[in-house]
């Protein structure tokens, strides 16, 4: 009888073991007697083990190819394949374990132990696998998206564009580096930088690669010691790409041999290990014929999926960045200059200029161009620049053809609604350029949209975690925002985080200064100061005014006088000496400040002086003044009335401002309601309301008026407004202090109170301040509580002139009390 009878013999049909009988009691699965002994492999192969294990290994390794295949052809997620395979490898030992138990002929029947034994392993399983792919994509690599074309006209639209968007998960972030000169080849700076740029501009057309530029880490790298960028030593490279979140490094060696040909070499090295992705030499008779090779290459090294590969639109670098390779010189060069400040602004145009005169279709050198312009004050010029620009907007990659209309339309137009929808449909298309998400947040601030900002940056940051432009950018959205304790939280942060960064001393003695927090303030103030921060002595001479360290906060204002690039001290100067009373000698300071040229930029400052003129010497009585003030603005208007839009509000707001201060209140509103129609004309930004003070100016005419409560809820709004707009505290005037008067007037003391104590909050020592709070106190009965401000006061003024006007009243006030003056 063969062993397949004796075995099945010894059990029922029913796989129940018999209750009688001579077979003694043990295991279900024991070998029956006279069954011929076996070896431990004729046991495996008896009971189907390697038969089953080949059968699941095969299954498994088909299944993971053909997620692989998937994954090539139609762009399912790689994990999936992962986790399958890693899924499928882990329940093995129940495999095992229940063919061991159950692979033999007949039929068997399932113990307690089996059971615990295979779903502790499939929990086991789902555990690990959570852990390990928890929190990646295991659906499609792409998504669909789906938006109306860009309207800048302002009409309605109807056309959509549908797109296929790499998920965040697959997009490779490359860092890329200036390139070093390759063994046996000569190699200028120029082509060291240009190869990696023009590299970039290649690799910047595929939707699934973001390659940082070489020049986001110039700064970075010239904090280090490597001014130029060059011979950067890989773990510094990994660190730098570290913090910009980059998941590989890219760095390479290029040169011409004595044959003239090019050599190229690139190295891809995993930001977080260092390990060797992948290493490629080409050798081609010209740059972009390497580098079309090289970014071909690459893609495929980066493991971009087959039918991406094939359907991706891959155009000769030639054709979106320049065939002329003297001109790609010439761009990085300019490209990197551009980096460094306004002293080399000037050298970086003249790059940019022989990089377009070289390649007269060079769109990007164009742009180049055309941004350090403009950054130079060359406004026409810069037009000139961007206009050729669009001409040559096919040579531009997608991204870069969306910036360049986006900022036209904002800079050159004056249109920056229609410049959002532009960034709307970029950071939809291109959900991870950072450039897009950039100058969204710029515009949204622009328009005073200051929640949107705030998201913006941080989008950003989700993109880019350690930036720190959108880690300023959320401090000052949460300033804008009103949250000011999480503000200084983050700037408190950042200036752990960055201790050599110079913002974040000021950006925490700012916050701190506007809750109230004066001495530590000035401590992060003088931070910043040691630090050779810019402004910081202007910052520390405010803060000295507010805390009536005026001795301290003068010597500062003077220091910084002497340096001719500091174009706005004269004013703190003049503001110095008119606060403390001195007013002919204000005067003369005022005198000195109107050698301003009147033409370009400077017609913003003619303004700020002729406005501040008027209402800082008009409640004094100086009609003359403000007549001859009169005078220069109309000439001012009638030459700016028909350039930049923005001029012609100055003008009209300036002459409200003058008219108020002289009582001509019907020309005053005239003026008024003039510069409101041209700030409400579509187009126009939004930001010239509260950058020119139209609801101040408006509270200034409603409080002329005697219409006290108009005027409060005017500085109400103004005030709310500017918290938003710019959180820093340090402008000239004082509107809380006309708040409290206003409400004073307007017969409620209860928010002129209020308002009283938040303007002393942020200025304690401010004598005027103190002299009409004194004067308030004293109408309400609290004569002994008036005592305190009105000393501020008059020692705030103790070296005014001897017909200064506040100062008597002051005095006369303080001779009632029984106060007897310093």
């Amino acid at each position: 009888m063969s062993d397949d009878v004796s075995y099945s013999g010894a059990y029922s049909g029913s796989g129940e073991r018999p209750s009688g009988g001579d077979e003694p009691a043990g295991d279900a699965f024991e070998r029956p007697k006279g069954s011929p002994e076996r070896t431990f492999l004729g046991e495996l192969v008896y009971r189907r083990v390697p038969q089953v294990l080949a059968g699941y290994l095969g299954v498994t390794w088909t299944l993971f190819e053909l997620s692989q295949w998937l994954t090539d052809q139609y762009l399912v997620s790689p994990y999936l394949g992962r986790t399958l395979l890693l899924g499928l490898l882990l329940l093995l030992p129940s495999v095992l374990v229940v063919t061991y138990r159950h692979g033999r002929p007949g039929p068997d029947q399932w113990t307690d132990s089996e059971l615990w034994i295979v779903s502790g392993n499939i929990a086991a399983a789902v555990f690990t696998l959570l852990i390990v792919f928890g929190g990646v994509e295991l659906g499609s690599m792409v998504r669909t998206v789906q938006v109306s074309a860009a309207d800048t006209t302002g009409s309605e639209t109807t056309e959509n564009i549908v797109r296929q968007v790499p998920k965040k998960q697959f997009r490779q972030r490359l860092a890329l580096f200036y390139f070093d000169e390759a063994e046996g080849t000569r190699a200028d700076t120029a082509l060291l930088r240009a190869a990696p740029t023009a590299l970039r501009a290649d690799l910047e057309q595929d939707p699934f690669i973001s390659a940082y530029s070489p020049v986001r880490f110039d700064e970075e790298l010239r904090q280090r010691g490597y001014d130029d960028g060059l011979n950067v030593p890989l773990g510094l490279k990994r660190e730098v790409a570290r913090e910009a979140n980059a998941d590989y490094v890219l760095s390479g060696r290029v040169g011409t041999t004595q044959a003239g040909t090019t050599l190229l070499g690139i190295w891809l090295r995993e930001t977080e290990t260092g390990d060797l992705v992948a290493k490629r030499q080409f050798e081609g008779e010209g740059l972009f014929d390497v580098i079309d090779r090289a970014s071909t290459q690459l893609k495929k090294n980066l493991g971009l999926p087959d039918a991406h590969l094939e359907s991706a639109t891959d155009l000769p670098v030639t054709q979106v960045f320049t065939s002329s390779v003297p001109a790609a010189k010439h761009y990085a060069q300019g490209f990197h200059l551009s980096r460094f400040g306004k002293a080399n602004l000037q050298k970086s145009a003249r790059k940019f200029g022989r990089a377009t005169n070289t390649d007269t279709t060079f769109a990007l050198g164009y742009i180049g161009e055309g941004r350090t312009l403009w950054r130079l004050g060359e406004g026409e010029k810069a037009r000139r620049a961007f206009r050729s620009a669009k001409r040559h907007s096919y040579r531009l990659s997608e991204s870069r053809a969306y910036w360049l209309k986006a900022f036209r339309l904002y800079r050159l137009e004056g249109r920056p609604q229609a410049a959002l929808r532009v960034c709307e449909q970029w950071t939809s298309l291109h959900p991870y350029d950072l450039d897009g998400w950039k100058l969204k947040a710029i515009l949204h601030r622009s328009l005073l949209q200051h929640k949107q900002a705030l998201e913006s940056y941080r989008r950003i940051l989700a993109l880019a975690p350690k930036s720190k432009t959108a880690k300023t950018g959320v401090i000052t959205g949460l300033l804008q925002t009103g949250r000011f304790k999480k503000a200084l939280q983050r700037a408190e942060s950042f200036t752990e985080t960055y201790p050599k960064d110079k913002r974040g001393p000021l950006l925490v003695g700012t916050i701190r200064w506007r809750l109230g927090r004066l001495t530590q303030a000035a401590k992060a103030f003088r931070q910043a100061e040691r630090m050779g921060a810019r402004n910081a002595e202007i910052y520390l001479a405010m803060l000295s005014q507010a805390r009536g360290q005026f001795k301290a906060a003068l010597s500062r204002i003077q220091e910084v006088s002497r340096n001719p690039q500091s174009r706005w001290t004269g004013y703190r100067l003049w503001h110095h000496h008119w606060l403390r009373g001195r007013i002919e000698r204000s005067k003369h300071v005022l005198d000195s400040l109107r050698t301003i040229e009147s033409s370009g930029p400077e017609v913003r400052r003619r303004y700020y002086l002729a406005s501040r003129t008027c209402n800082y010497y008009g409640p004094l009585g100086s009609d003359k003044l403000v007549n001859r003030t009169i005078k220069r603005l109309k000439a001012l208007k009638q030459k700016v009335s028909s350039s930049i839009p923005g001029y012609e509000i100055m003008a009209e707001t300036g002459l409200a401002h003058c008219k108020i201060a002289v009582n001509r209140l019907t020309e005053a509103q005239r003026h008024l309601r003039q510069a409101m129609a041209l700030v409400e004309r579509p187009g126009t930004p939004p930001r010239y309301r509260l950058s020119l003070a139209l609801d101040y100016v408006r509270g200034r005419l409603r409080e002329a008026q005697g219409r006290y409560q108009d005027a409060a809820t005017s500085y109400e709004r103004y005030l709310k407004d500017r918290s938003k707009r710019q959180p820093f505290l340090g402008t000239l005037r004082l509107p809380r202090l006309r708040l409290a008067r206003s409400y004073q007037k307007a017969d409620r003391p209860d928010k002129a109170e209020e308002a009283y104590q938040d303007a002393l909050a942020l200025h304690p020592a401010h004598p005027r301040l103190n002299y009409y709070y004194a004067r308030f106190l004293v109408d309400q009965g609290r004569r002994e509580a008036a005592r305190k401000p009105l000393r501020r006061a008059l020692n705030g003024w103790i070296p005014a002139d001897s017909d200064f006007r506040p100062k008597r009243r002051a005095l006369s006030l303080a001779d009632s009390l029984g106060i007897q003056p310093a």
